[in-house]
């Protein structure tokens, strides 16, 4: 049994050191969801809430808030609350809304692609471990090198799965969480569409 990280990455040997790549990237773009996107999320559906509260105010402290924050989002309400009422202004704030709605995905595809490749990768090591099991039997040492070649392919495996698990999670809830607030600022940008036509 592995008593530190370096022996059990050594275990893992040649997937370890991939697969403890995988699971830094997968806590670093968690990490960033976290911290980085939810929080511009969240100040911009309060900037949204209050432009359609306070509807005279708004557009001052809107801008006020874009200097500060460069966030598309509160661009397209400033865009709405500045531009004349026609047809063609709302299909191009629908775009842009689009647009900066999908900013929000970014870092889910790379969630996607790690919980994908990191099993694969604990495979690969477990089919690797098995090679190295049938390279041993007949010789002197078979004992050793069958137990050897079994630890290496369950180390990978449970390696492989440790991180695409907590990444299959992490990423099914940064795309729930996406949905709903998608779901309200569309809502919300419909009734501030439709104060600005009243």
């Amino acid at each position: 049994m592995p008593e530190t990280i370096r022996q059990f990455l050594d275990a893992c040997h040649p997937f370890g050191y991939p697969l403890l790549a995988c699971s830094i990237l997968l806590v670093t773009v968690i990490l960033y969801h976290l911290i980085f996107v939810g929080r511009s999320w969240h100040r911009t559906l309060n900037q949204i809430d209050f432009a359609l509260q306070h509807p005279g105010d708004a557009e001052k402290a809107l801008r006020e808030y874009s200097l500060q924050h460069h966030d598309a989002l509160t661009e397209v309400i400033l865009s709405i609350l500045n531009a004349p009422i026609q047809a063609s202004t709302e299909k191009l704030t629908e775009a842009r809304l689009a647009h900066a709605i999908d900013s929000g995905r970014s870092g889910l595809a790379l969630i996607s692609i790690i919980t994908n490749i990191a099993p694969m990768l604990g495979i690969l090591g477990t089919a690797w471990g098995l090679v190295d099991i049938f390279g041993v039997f007949g010789s002197a040492d078979a004992q050793a090198g069958i137990a050897m070649g079994i630890s290496k392919a369950l180390y990978t495996t449970i390696f492989g799965l440790a991180i695409a698990v907590p990444g299959v999670i992490a990423g099914t809830c940064f795309e729930r969480r996406l949905e709903n607030r998608t779901a309200r600022i569309n809502e919300s940008f419909t009734t501030l569409l439709n104060s600005r036509q009243a």
